[in-house]
């Protein structure tokens, strides 16, 4: 996974970029396809806000957290991400067929047509 971390209106110290790689890239543990991150940190005055979007396969994840602590803006970020990656990941299971099946064949529905057979 590539991660692009931006500071607006602030240095970005050393400390805070190697926080918040170790936390990201703990988010792998809950879905290992993860293409690209951009972490965005943004000061206005006192109150700091993270904005933290994952690339996955299929589509982009966005999580957004304010606080006054730049390191707990960034873990509120992240564990909203969490929560987000599960669900995500939740519903390709459930679009996912079982057993080899086609989803017709989950559903009860059968390729062919059936012939009915005439009494005799």
């Amino acid at each position: 996974m590539q991660l692009k971390i931006t500071a607006r209106h602030f240095d970005l110290s050393d400390d805070l970029k190697s926080f918040a790689d170790k936390e990201i890239l703990k988010l792998e543990r809950y879905f290992k396809h993860i293409l690209d991150g951009n972490l965005v940190l943004t000061l206005d005055k006192s109150r700091v806000s993270a904005e933290l979007s994952l690339k996955v396969h299929g589509t982009v994840l966005n999580t957004n957290a304010d606080d006054f602590d730049m390191y707990n803006a960034v873990e509120k970020s992240v564990t909203k991400m969490e929560g987000r990656l599960r669900k995500y990941k939740a519903k390709l299971i459930e679009k996912k067929p079982r057993n080899g099946q086609t989803i017709k064949d989950a559903e009860g529905w059968q390729d062919s047509p059936e012939t009915e057979q005439e009494p005799t």
